[in-house]
């Protein structure tokens, strides 16, 4: 998959147009644009195989990275889940527990609590995971894509 950011900026006076352009071109391969490595071609032939080795060892660092990403956040959801099952767990027996040494009311209060608390906490942190919108890391620099 690749994909191409274009942004473009001018400025106009009385007497000259002045025009800034950036381009970024991110891709999974290593193959680059074709308009690109023609034009380095032409000036700089010598350089278009190292531009290649390099475009590919950056993807395959970056499919490392990635992966090591995923790992790490199904670890995190794994452990995650463990806890809040050791946490319920504990809160329930210590509510049984509290219930057996004559305070009955005390122990019901316990085990809702953590077992209200674990619910509220599952259920409101999926709310709030909502992906942010690739737009507004652009709009902090005043520069939107093309």
């Amino acid at each position: 998959m690749s994909r191409t950011t274009n942004a473009r900026v001018r400025s106009s006076s009385s007497n000259q147009t002045h025009e800034l352009t950036f381009q970024q071109h991110e891709t999974e391969s290593p193959v680059l644009p074709v308009a690109q490595l023609e034009h380095l071609h032409s000036f700089r032939p010598d350089i278009v195989d190292w531009i290649v080795q390099q475009t590919q060892a950056e993807a395959e660092n970056r499919r490392h990275s990635l992966n090591r990403i995923n790992f790490f956040i199904f670890a995190q959801r794994v452990l995650g889940q463990i806890l809040a099952f050791l946490l319920g767990l504990s809160g329930i027996l210590g509510g049984g527990y509290i219930t057996l040494q004559g305070q009955p009311w005390a122990g019901v209060a316990i085990a809702t609590a953590v077992i209200t608390g674990l619910a509220v906490t599952f259920l409101t942190g999926r709310e709030n995971k909502q992906p942010s919108s690739s737009n507004q890391k652009h709009t902090s620099t005043g520069v939107k894509p093309r």
